[in-house]
């Protein structure tokens, strides 16, 4: 996720008004892209870049990387953040997996990037039968390790998958609790007397916690010590709810939301999380 037009909706309205209500629903939290990005940015001269892509049943088309090359020793199904998008920001996303010497595949969420959809009502529940069904293609179509790995709303993302599919691994990036302390975090601490939020019912229902209450596979929470858009407190406060002996957590002390896996600690850390995650 990103601190995105909800924020800044969020100060226009505390500035109009002494107080207010903001209705939130979960259809704001699903990208929505107007145009297309033509350029890829390379990710590293190593790697082979394949452009792919998957037709779910309703006609949608999402498209993505896969960026690969012979002796990669795992591969990243990586979901991206809100607002995030393969053309222009695969190079960013992508260097760390090169160093890692890991294969990744990355699609653009639904109408979003590259992809494309009907024009037809779209919410959190739709895209979680498409997050289902990319894992699916992904996972018959992959050999060897298969790491899901999801970047802040990409981590509620991929949080979901793992309570209803038996993941490899699953890594959560500047992540937290649920859909309610993320929107609280959007909002600055000066305007929160001010304004009411209201979340609709789909985002309610969003709890890393609850989605991943059944997943007992291998599990690293990585956070920024700097993060202030998912502030490593709720991350902590996840990772500490779940009741997995196979849970890591990595703080990455200089890092924001946004560049934790660039981290040398970390790459350290996810390399020894992935040589005991058998």
């Amino acid at each position: 996720m990103r601190y995105s037009s909800l924020a800044a909706y969020t100060l226009l309205a505390v500035a109009l008004s002494a107080c207010t209500t903001v209705n939130v629903t979960s259809r704001s939290f699903i990208p929505k892209d107007t145009g297309k990005l033509a350029v890829l940015k390379k990710a590293t001269p190593a790697y082979k870049i394949d452009n792919i892509e998957f037709t779910h049943p309703g006609g949608a088309i999402s498209r993505g990387i896969f960026m690969h090359k012979p002796d990669a020793q795992f591969t990243v199904l990586y979901f991206m953040g809100a607002g995030v998008r393969v053309d222009t920001n695969a190079a960013y996303f992508g260097k760390p997996f090169a160093e890692l010497n890991a294969n990744i595949i990355s699609f653009d969420y639904h109408d979003f990037g590259r992809s494309e959809a009907p024009d037809s009502a779209f919410d959190l529940p739709d895209l979680e039968r498409e997050t289902l069904a990319l894992y699916d293609h992904v996972r018959a179509t992959t050999k060897g390790k298969l790491v899901v790995h999801g970047h802040s709303f990409g981590s509620f993302v991929a949080a979901k998958l793992a309570g209803k599919r038996p993941l490899d691994a699953v890594v959560l990036e500047a992540t937290g609790t649920d859909a309610r302390a993320y929107v609280d975090n959007t909002i600055p601490w000066f305007a929160k007397p001010f304004v009411r939020v209201n979340l609709d019912e789909n985002l309610l229902a969003v709890d890393n916690r609850a989605a991943l209450r059944s997943f007992q596979g291998p599990v690293l929470v990585i956070n920024g010590a700097k993060d202030n858009q998912t502030p490593i407190h709720t991350a902590r406060a996840l990772f500490d709810s779940l009741d997995n002996q196979r849970k890591r957590f990595v703080a990455a002390s200089e890092a924001g939301h946004m560049n934790a896996m660039s981290q040398p600690d970390t790459l350290s850390a996810y390399r020894e999380f992935l040589d005991g995650a058998h």
